[in-house]
C-alpha cells in the first residue's frame, strides 16, 4: 500500500463558459450610438420645419403687407379721369411678379381681367406633408377699383409661400441626408472602436483563460490603450503572485513526499529492528519445542508446531516485504540513473526469464529530490505491476529529458492493461498523486500495438535543472 496516496494537488478544474449575462457590448454601442443620432435628426428636423415655418410666416407678411402698401399708394383715387383697369392691371402685375404673392384683378361682373406677366419658373414639386407643415395662415386683402361713382372691379392680394416652401424642401432635402450620411459614419467609427477595445479585452480574456487553465508562464500583452493598462498590469501581477504561491505549494508538496519518505524509512526500519528479531526468536523457539515433540514421539503436538514454524515463517516472509515496500532506495544520495538501475537488477533476479533494459540518456537532468523519489516509485510499481499481472517477455525502462521536465515510460509485451471500466488500484493512485503534487502528469496504462505503456511526466525544478 502506499503510504503518501493520501497526498494531492488540486487539480485544474475544466474550464467552463457560463451563460453570458448582461447586454452585448457591440449590442450596446451599436443601439447606443443609433438611438442618439436618431434623436439628433430628429431634433435637427424639427429646428429645420419651425425655422422654415417661421421664416415662410415672416417673408409672405412682410411681402404681404409691401404689396398692400403698394397698391394703396399707386393706385389713382376715384376722382382722377384715368384708366382705372389699366393702371390696377399694372399694379397687379408687378405684385404678382414678386415673390411669395400673387394678385388678382376681377371686372364689375367678377370676371378676371388678364395680366401682362413675365415668365417665372414655377416653384419645385414639394410633398404635401411638408408643405402642411410649413404652410403659414394664408392672408388675402380686397382693394377696390372705382371711379366715381362706379365700381369697376376688385383688386385681391394674396400670399403665396409656394416658393419659400420650395427653398426650405430643397434645403431639407440636403441636410437631412448629410446628417443621416454623418450618423453613418459616426457609427461605423464607434463601432470599429468598440471593436477595437473588444479585442483588446479579448486578449486580456485569452491570458486569463490560459491562466484557469494552469499556464502563468505567458503574460497578457499590452493593449495599447491607457484605460485597460492597470488591468493588464493587474492581470499580470496576479499571475505572478499565482506562479510564485504554486512554485511554494510545490515546494511544500515535494518536502512533505520527501518526510513521508522518511517516515516510510522510520517505519521500516522499526519493522526491521522490532518484529524481526522476534520472528526469527520465535521461529527458533517452535523449532527447538518441535525437536523436543519429536523426541517424545507426540504426533500431535509435533504437527502444530509444524505449523507454527510456517505460519511464523510466512509472518516473517510478509514482514520482509513490507519493509522492502517501505524502504525507498538501495544508497541515499545516488542519482536517479543509478536508483532505477539497482532497481531493476533486482526486478531481473526476481524474474530471470523477462528481460528488463533501461534506456537513460547520461545528460539527464535531475528533478529534485521529490522528483527522483515520484520517479522511482513510479518505475518500481509499474514493473512490478507488469511482473504480477500481465507476464510480459520483455520490460523496458526509458527515461527522457523534455521540455523543461522529465518523462519516464514503462512499457511491456504482457496480456495489456486492466480491463476498461475497472477499479485503479491504490498503486496507480498513489502515482498519480504524487504527479499531481509535483506539478506533473500520470498516464494510467494503455496499449499501444503489442506493447503496454504508461507514462509518468514531471517539471524539473530551475535550480537543478542542470545534469549531475
Amino acid at each position: 500500500m502506499d503510504a503518501t496516496s493520501h497526498i494531492a494537488a488540486a487539480r485544474d478544474a475544466p474550464v467552463r463558459r457560463g451563460r453570458t449575462h448582461g447586454v452585448a457590448l457591440r449590442l450596446l454601442a451599436l443601439g447606443g450610438s443609433a438611438l442618439a443620432w436618431l434623436a439628433m435628426v430628429a431634433i435637427v428636423a424639427t429646428v429645420l420645419i419651425l425655422n422654415a415655418r417661421n421664416s415662410a410666416r415672416d417673408e409672405t407678411g412682410s411681402a404681404f403687407q409691401l404689396a398692400n402698401a403698394f397698391a394703396t399708394l399707386h393706385l389713382p383715387t376715384a376722382f382722377e379721369r384715368r384708366d382705372m383697369m389699366a393702371e390696377a392691371a399694372r399694379i397687379a402685375a408687378e405684385i404678382e411678379a414678386q415673390r411669395h404673392l400673387s394678385a388678382e384683378l376681377r371686372d364689375a361682373r367678377g370676371q378676371p381681367v388678364a395680366l401682362a406677366l413675365a415668365p417665372r419658373l414655377p416653384p419645385g414639386q414639394v410633398p404635401e406633408w411638408f408643405a402642411a407643415l410649413i404652410r403659414p395662415e394664408p392672408l388675402h386683402e380686397l382693394i377696390p377699383i372705382a371711379q366715381y361713382p362706379n365700381v369697376l372691379g376688385v383688386l385681391e392680394i394674396r400670399t403665396d409661400p409656394r416658393d419659400e416652401i420650395a427653398e426650405a424642401w430643397a434645403d431639407f432635402r440636403l441636410i437631412l441626408p448629410l446628417l443621416a450620411a454623418m450618423a453613418l459614419v459616426a457609427i461605423g467609427v464607434t463601432m470599429a472602436i468598440t471593436a477595437l477595445v473588444l479585442r483588446r479585452l479579448g486578449l486580456l480574456g485569452a491570458a486569463l483563460d490560459r491562466m484557469r487553465a494552469g499556464d502563468l508562464d505567458h503574460p497578457a500583452p499590452q493593449t495599447g490603450l491607457a484605460e485597460l493598462a492597470v488591468l493588464t498590469d493587474g492581470v499580470n501581477a496576479l499571475a505572478a503572485h499565482l506562479a510564485g504561491e504554486r512554485a511554494e505549494n510545490r515546494r511544500l508538496q515535494g518536502r512533505m513526499l520527501t518526510l513521508a519518505e522518511a517516515e516510510r524509512a522510520r517505519i521500516a526500519s522499526d519493522l526491521h529492528d522490532g518484529i524481526g528479531p522476534q520472528l526469527f526468536a520465535l521461529q527458533a523457539a517452535v523449532g527447538q519445542a518441535g525437536r523436543a515433540a519429536g523426541s517424545g514421539r507426540d504426533p500431535a503436538l509435533a504437527e502444530a508446531l509444524s505449523a507454527v514454524s510456517r505460519h511464523a515463517q510466512a509472518i516473517r516472509q510478509s514482514a520482509r516485504a513490507a519493509i522492502d515496500d517501505l524502504r525507498l532506495a538501495p544508497a541515499e544520495g545516488a542519482s536517479l540513473a543509478e536508483m532505477l538501475q539497482e532497481l531493476l537488477i533486482e526486478f531481473a533476479e526476481i524474474a530471470p526469464d523477462t528481460a528488463i533494459t533501461l534506456d537513460c540518456p547520461p545528460d539527464l537532468p535531475e528533478p529534485g529530490e521529490a522528483g527522483r523519489i515520484a520517479l522511482y516509485r513510479f518505475v518500481r510499481e509499474s514493473v512490478l505491476n507488469a511482473l504480477r499481472h500481465a507476464a510480459p517477455g520483455a520490460i523496458r525502462v526509458s527515461l527522457a529529458h523534455e521540455d523543461h521536465g522529465i518523462a519516464a515510460r514503462v512499457a511491456d509485451d504482457g496480456s495489456g492493461p486492466t480491463a476498461p471500466g475497472s477499479r485503479a488500484g491504490l498503486g496507480q493512485a498513489g502515482m498519480r498523486d504524487r504527479a499531481s503534487a509535483l506539478g506533473g502528469r500520470y498516464q494510467p496504462p494503455r496499449r499501444e500495438g503489442p506493447w503496454t505503456l504508461t507514462e509518468c511526466h514531471l517539471p524539473c525544478p530551475p535550480e537543478q535543472g542542470s545534469a549531475r
